[in-house]
């Protein structure tokens, strides 16, 4: 039986600080490498670092010594994990004396075997599935990404290009990913982890003209606050982006 664990407290290790590769192993199956730095975030040397592997229907554990000493398994082989979908990561570093979660990162993406580490994100990747009657979805997980209904022909050109998808379509993603990160991720430092999208799309709000920094802290009165900066964001991409202009301009080609 696992053992339950207390999160209060938690912090977030920075993305930045884990890298994790797969390995080929049998025909069809993965192992893995996984690099951290847990240097100058002052955990305990004698709490304990566990890397998880997980999908939606599998799940395994690798212990990986402590904080002061790290102990590398010599099976890194994802013999329990289905081949699809790939698994996703996350490094833990947990007191177990007292059952407590110091500090995770989650959700993160390995590389493959031939990828580097250097390969960059895009900050709103576009991907095409069948979405019914809908035209779009934002789909919020390990990275944000909008989803267009590949029934729809044109659709990516209109994504891109069209006037009348970018004035009614795009603030309203920018309000839901801001909503995410702040309530959802509980995130709200910019600065948080550069490698991120949550401090990606922080950065990238708080650099609309007339945008400050988001606030901070907890409570009813720092989420009222938060709630009113999002609107703001979402009023200065508009601007930016001229929506109100590019809306009048597709009413009068017709091109809704």
């Amino acid at each position: 039986m696992m053992r339950r664990l207390n999160y209060t407290g938690r912090r977030r290790i920075p993305r930045a600080k884990v890298t994790v590769r797969l390995v080929p192993a049998a025909p069809g199956a993965w192992a893995f490498d996984a690099d951290y730095d847990l240097a100058g975030l002052d955990f305990p040397s004698a709490s304990r670092v566990y890397v998880e592997a997980y999908n939606a229907t599998s799940y395994m554990r690798f212990a990986f010594g402590t904080a002061g000493k790290r102990e590398t398994p010599a099976d890194l082989r994802l013999a329990e994990i289905t081949p699809s979908p790939l698994p996703k990561f996350r490094l833990k570093v947990v007191d177990d004396r007292q059952g407590l979660l110091l500090a995770v990162a989650d959700k993160l993406v390995p590389l493959r075997p031939e990828e580097d580490e250097t390969r960059k994100q895009p900050l709103l990747p576009v991907e095409f599935a069948d979405l019914g009657e809908r035209v779009w979805r934002l789909h919020v997980t390990d990275w944000p990404v909008l989803e267009l209904n590949r029934r729809i022909a044109d659709v990516g050109e209109a994504a891109r290009s069209a006037d009348s998808f970018l004035a009614l379509v795009y603030p309203e993603v920018v309000r839901q990913i801001l909503h995410a990160v702040l309530f959802d991720e509980e995130q709200d430092d910019p600065d948080f982890d550069g490698s991120d999208w949550t401090s990606l799309w922080l950065r990238y709000a708080s650099a609309l003209p007339g945008v400050e920094p988001p606030p901070q802290g907890i409570g009813e009165e720092a989420a009222a606050r938060k709630a009113q900066w999002i609107d703001e964001a979402v009023e200065a991409f508009c601007r930016a982006r001229d929506a109100r202009v590019r809306f009048e301009r597709a009413l009068g080609r017709g091109a809704l």
